[in-house]
């Protein structure tokens, strides 16, 4: 693939620096089974990959639940509590935040609890905010709801005590109406964000998609990117909740 011709060259860098660059995958938005979950578990399937399912939890069903509990490689963990933003456009939409704390906190733990009674002990403690979004007076309390873990996106840091285990590369181009990013794209962004990786001691890496807006392209870079990934000896993809082990606990004060 000639789009990575400059990522050999820098996975050529981690090697000389004694160090082995990890991937990990999460998907945001699930509610219920359909056909785009399937697509999504075919290619989690195919290439042997853990994958870190985001669940809205007032909207999640009993069958999705059911669906997932014969699936290893799946772990569902809470995405907010309804998807529903609380401030006015044109302002970046944000569930966890433009209200008092303990309203969101309480929200959080009814969602967390919800999903506990849907999923059991498969449940991840790692909370993805929607839209990757949350204040940092909220953020500094999610450990009382029982969480072990934050994920949003790039290198952020958002205020909390939990280790943060981020997402840096997104399949879906949102400035272009969700259309689904080109191979030359991703490649071009897996160099960027490996380049800070490597900077930060070799943090791993997380690819986010959307299973629900997914267009062909979507689908198409998503796999491509993976296959190329799995294709590299020595590479890893993790677990999102055991590489919270690795990650650094935001210092506070």
């Amino acid at each position: 693939m000639n789009a990575f011709v400059e990522v050999e060259a820098e996975f050529e860098v981690w090697r000389e620096h004694g160090l082995t660059p990890r991937f990990w995958l999460r998907d945001d938005d699930a509610t219920r089974p359909g056909a785009a979950l399937e697509k999504l578990i075919a290619v989690v399937r195919e290439f042997e990959i853990p994958l870190l399912l985001a669940v809205i939890p007032m909207q999640a069903s009993a069958s999705l639940a059911e669906r997932l509990c014969a699936e290893p490689l799946v772990t569902p963990c809470v995405h907010g509590y309804a998807h529903r933003r609380h401030n006015a456009e044109p302002a970046p939409a944000i569930e966890l935040g433009e209200r008092p704390a303990d309203v969101v906190l309480e929200e959080l733990s009814a969602g967390r609890d919800r999903l506990r009674q849907l999923f059991g002990e498969k449940l991840s403690g790692i909370l993805v905010p929607p839209w990757n979004r949350i204040e940092r007076q909220v953020a500094a309390r999610i450990h009382e709801c029982g969480f072990t873990g934050l994920s949003t996106n790039s290198w952020h840091v958002n205020g909390t005590i939990l280790p943060e285990l981020n997402t840096q590369i997104d399949i879906v181009d949102w400035a272009q109406g969700g259309k689904g990013h080109s191979l030359e794209w991703v490649a071009g962004e897996l160099l960027r964000r490996l380049l800070q990786a490597r900077s930060r001691g070799g943090a791993p890496l997380g690819i986010l998609s959307h299973h629900l807006v997914l267009d062909s392209q979507g689908w198409q870079t998503l796999r491509d990117l993976i296959l190329y990934l799995k294709m590299r000896k020595g590479f890893l993809f993790e677990e999102a909740d055991r590489l919270l082990a690795s990650c650094v606990k935001p210092l506070q004060g």
